[in-house]
């Protein structure tokens, strides 16, 4: 059996040998060619704001290097990948497209005197692929394409069932869903040879086809017959962005300039459903029955135009600054309701930075943020199911923002450094004001945070580093139920290195939010129309810990074995006050939810001889996570029992158990041409519900080369 896949691996990998042979000769007949993996794309320049003079500079000397030394060097792998699927699949190995198929790859570099050209690539199947090509001629042009996809698995949750009286479920077909997002880059640069001119044009697409599921509801309080609903959803979405502009070097400062226009198009059809028709809480019709359109991801596009200048970046004294106009539009294609394509939001960036450095120990930087979002939107839409036919619109919300960091290092000695930070974010909003409380915003006008944070990092001993940061931010006025009014950050880092023999390293990072000022508001009852919004009475606290521990270490126990372990532990609990209902006081109960994970694995690398490399890993994953009120009774003012939280904890549950082993072995059967096989177990153990249990093994065996 072994024969035979060996056999299969070298005529497979044969054609791919002879066409790499084919290029390679080809290149060398142009000597013009080559590349590095060091190239900047045109998104890079945009955005650090590279100095152009010393770009050249440095590819000058690239130059000279390279041209004393020309060099090629290609290779290539093929072979199969066989994949084996125990009953659910797509939890186990979320981001594999569960089939089997023969896979290839290869790659071609070459540096020649003015030229430099690298491509690879991966195939494992048709929606698991890569590609990359690089070209640089003599550093005035500058080409960069990239193509990549991968397959992400979904799952198909279960409906409810048996029903209940007036709630109905409609499930859908059993089926597997998934998506393939397929990212593709291109960019140019073109630099006007000896001047510090660039011209950079780039061009961006993503990609997502497949299919999902859909879950929604014909549900109203005010009459019967409810159901929820699921069903199959095609997906065709395309995100296509363009990027053109340009930087230069003149003189103390350097200037960008980039145009950039992103559009989102859903090329599916929007679903439409037959909902019922609905009345409101005096029994008078609010929407008609009908096949209506619903859950649209309307199109959308976004138009920015930037400007950046900045100073040299070597100095004592850096500065810079940018601006950044911006508006994005609602393209939506609703027949049903009409108007939400006249939605559109403007942005107004502002930034600016400045860096001190009197000398090498000190540093001072400090930069300002400035953000000015206008929303723009219809008073009102016309909906053909609507009874009147027009709807109202709640009134949006301008605001701004404005962020001042300033920060401060430290370094007395190569041992050991000093930070300290403070940041700012002050925030207003334009609140419009409405009679109607349905049209109004609970928000509050103005909002300050202040972070303080200061960090110590030190290297005491040869091989050993610790750090040390705290961190301490206060909000004056908490928007939401889940924002903070106070948080307290802290984390802790050592690491140990004895060079060639151990190593070990544990990382501690804790964080504790509180607010004890969430507001909440009661629809008061009997219910009018517009309805009539109470204050609760009291006011309800939160409070969040979250905790993060890693810990691993290293050795080598003998001569060419490596073994390494590592640990992690991640827990997030948060305590609140929850209300049940918004109709009637007394619904309200003391919650936690926690969730936290276990991270163990442990791994090998083993260099047996010269040609032949063996390896193995185990990981396991525990992870817990539940919903849990207190126990109670909920009595409405009445004295009448309205309900109780009892069976919430049970349903909330969730407990898995993900499990990993992979073994790898590497022969070289000469100088240039080498055999590999892996085999990867994926398993994934839900404790409560046995719905998306599965496993997945995959053993690979291929053939490589390289020269």
């Amino acid at each position: 059996m072994i024969k035979m896949i060996r056999m299969t691996c070298l005529i497979a990998v044969t054609p791919f040998l002879l066409n790499l042979t084919a290029l390679l000769s080809f290149a060398s007949e142009n000597t013009d060619t080559v590349i590095g993996a060091d190239l900047t794309t045109a998104d890079e320049v945009s955005e650090s704001g590279s100095d152009a003079g010393e770009d050249i500079q440095a590819g000058e000397e690239t130059t000279q290097a390279v041209e004393a030394h020309p060099r090629t060097n290609w290779g290539g792998f093929t072979g199969y990948r066989f994949l084996s699927v125990d009953n659910y699949g797509g939890r186990a190995a979320e981001y594999n497209y569960l089939r089997s198929g023969v896979i290839g790859g290869g790659f071609l570099n070459s540096i020649r005197k003015d030229l430099r050209f690298a491509v690879d690539g991966a195939y494992v199947n048709d929606k698991d692929y890569n590609g990359d090509l690089l070209f640089d001629y003599a550093g005035d042009y500058r080409v960069h394409m990239r193509t990549e996809s991968l397959f992400h698995n979904l799952d198909r949750e279960q409906l409810f069932s048996p029903n209940f009286p007036d709630n109905f479920a409609v499930p859908d077909l059993a089926e597997n869903y998934g998506i393939k997002a397929d990212q593709s880059l291109a960019t140019f640069r073109y630099k006007l040879h000896d001047f510090p001119f660039h011209v950079n044009l780039g061009y961006w697409r993503l990609a997502r086809e497949g299919s999902s599921q859909l879950r929604f509801a014909d549900h109203a309080f005010e009459g019967t017959p409810n159901t929820i609903i699921a069903e199959k959803r095609p997906i065709d979405r395309q995100t296509r962005e363009g990027t053109a502009g340009f930087d230069s070097h003149l003189g103390p400062v350097d200037i960008i300039y980039s145009f950039l226009i992103r559009q989102f198009e859903d090329n599916a059809a929007i679903p439409r459903s037959n909902f019922v028709q609905r009345p409101d809480i005096f029994g008078n019709t609010v929407r008609t029955a009908g096949d209506q359109q619903h859950n649209e991801d309307p199109d959308s596009r976004y138009i920015a135009h930037s400007v950046k200048l900045h100073t040299s970046l070597a100095g004592g004294i850096v500065g810079a600054a940018s601006y950044t106009y911006g508006k994005r539009e609602n393209l939506s294609k609703l027949t049903d309701i009409q108007g939400a394509d006249q939605a559109s939001v403007t942005l107004h960036n502002v930034a600016g930075d400045f860096v001190y450095m009197p000398c090498k120990e000190f540093t001072l930087g400090v930069k300002y943020r400035r953000q000015e979002v206008n929303n723009s939107s219809p008073a009102v839409l016309s909906s053909t199911f609507s009874v009147p036919g027009i709807v109202v619109v709640r009134p949006s919300i301008d605001t701004q923002k404005d962020v001042i960091v300033a920060t401060m290092s430290f370094r007395p000695s190569s041992l050991l450094t000093i930070k300290g930070e403070y940041k700012g974010a002050f925030l207003h909003r334009d609140l419009p004001a409405s009679s109607d409380v349905r049209q109004t915003w609970f928000l509050n006008e103005n909002q300050d945070t202040h972070r303080g944070t200061v960090a110590v990092l030190s290297r005491p001993l040869k091989g050993l580093r610790l750090s040390a940061r705290y961190s301490y931010t206060a909000t004056d006025l908490p928007s939401y139920g889940t924002s903070f009014a106070e948080k307290h950050e802290g984390e802790l880092l050592a690491a140990y290195n004895m060079t060639n023999r151990w190593g070990v390293t544990a990382n501690y990072r804790s964080i504790r939010e509180s607010n004890d000022q969430i507001e909440r508001r009661l629809i008061n009852f009997p219910l009018a129309e517009p309805p009539v919004y109470l204050p609760f009475g009291n006011l309800l606290s939160r409070d969040k810990a979250s905790d993060n521990v890693t810990a691993g270490a290293w050795f080598v126990p003998v001569e060419k074995l490596t073994i390494s372990a590592n640990y992690g532990f991640l827990r997030n609990s948060t305590d609140q006050g929850v209300m049940f209902s918004v109709v009637a006081s007394g619904s309200e109960a003391v919650s936690n939810f926690t969730s936290q994970a276990q991270i163990f694995s442990l791994s090998a690398a083993y260099h047996y001889t010269e040609k032949l490399d063996l390896s193995l890993a185990l990981q396991r994953v525990y992870s817990f996570s539940e919903f849990q009120p207190e126990n109670k009774i909920f009595v409405n003012s009445l004295g009448t029992t309205t309900g109780d939280t009892s069976g919430i904890k049970e349903i909330s549950q969730l407990n898995t158990v993900e499990s990993s082993i992979s073994a790898r072995g590497d022969y070289h059967l000469s100088r240039n041409l080498s055999c590999s096989l892996d085999y990867t177990l994926k398993d994934y153990d839900e404790k409560n519900s046995s719905l998306f249990d599965g496993t997945v093994h995959i053993v690979t065996a291929y053939v490589s080369t390289k020269w």
